[in-house]
């Protein structure tokens, strides 16, 4: 019973833990990247998509969970009590998305669940996957619930986009600086 408390409580601080990257990252990249915004909540550059990636790779559905979570409190801001479906369901999209992709991926053994067999063009191809199906998936989900003022077919661009660019940005800084760790191990060492 112990052990399972443990692992639950371990879970549920990770699923946390990325809930509080999760909603930093979207900050950061509303500071830096805040001129590029297409509309609200679409940016062409949105650096949390590379966190989305690398949160559920890694830590699996504690990760999508956070996403979720994250999602809820920036969409708590966003939008308001009238619309508080779309934010529920664009929390859970955002979150489980990128779980769901992975899974999918796995399943079709175009995903080793081993990270460190993961190649540069490997992690291009998947960015573009992971990429098309969240602006997918929110698209749909604004279009089901008939958000105002939103075109599926315009709107998807500028998110596709957007995730393509902020995920490899973050996701090619990050394999460039644990390159750049390693080698400096290896020398030091």
């Amino acid at each position: 019973m112990k052990v399972l408390l443990q692992h639950a409580f371990e879970k549920t601080a990770l699923a946390l833990l990325s809930a509080v990257l999760f909603v930093s990252f979207f900050k950061l990249n509303g500071w830096m990247f805040g001129f590029f915004e297409y509309s609200e909540g679409i940016s062409w550059v949105f650096l949390p998509a590379g966190f989305r990636i690398i949160l559920v790779l890694v830590l699996g559905l504690p990760g999508a969970v956070g996403l979720m979570l994250g999602s809820w409190f920036i969409d708590l801001a966003l939008f308001n009590s009238e619309t508080a479906l779309l934010a529920f369901i664009n929390g859970v999209v955002g979150g489980f998305t990128p779980w769901l992709v992975m899974k999918y991926l796995q399943r079709r053994q175009w995903l080793s669940p081993q990270l460190h067999a993961l190649t540069a063009s490997k992690l291009l191809n998947i960015t573009l996957i992971f990429s098309a199906a969240s602006a997918l998936a929110h698209q749909l989900v604004w279009w089901l619930l008939d958000r105002p003022e939103f075109n599926i077919w315009v709107d998807i661009w500028p998110m596709f986009f957007g995730n393509v660019l902020g995920a490899l940005l973050m996701l090619y800084g990050i394999k460039f600086l644990l390159d750049r760790t390693r080698k400096l191990n290896r020398e030091i060492f």
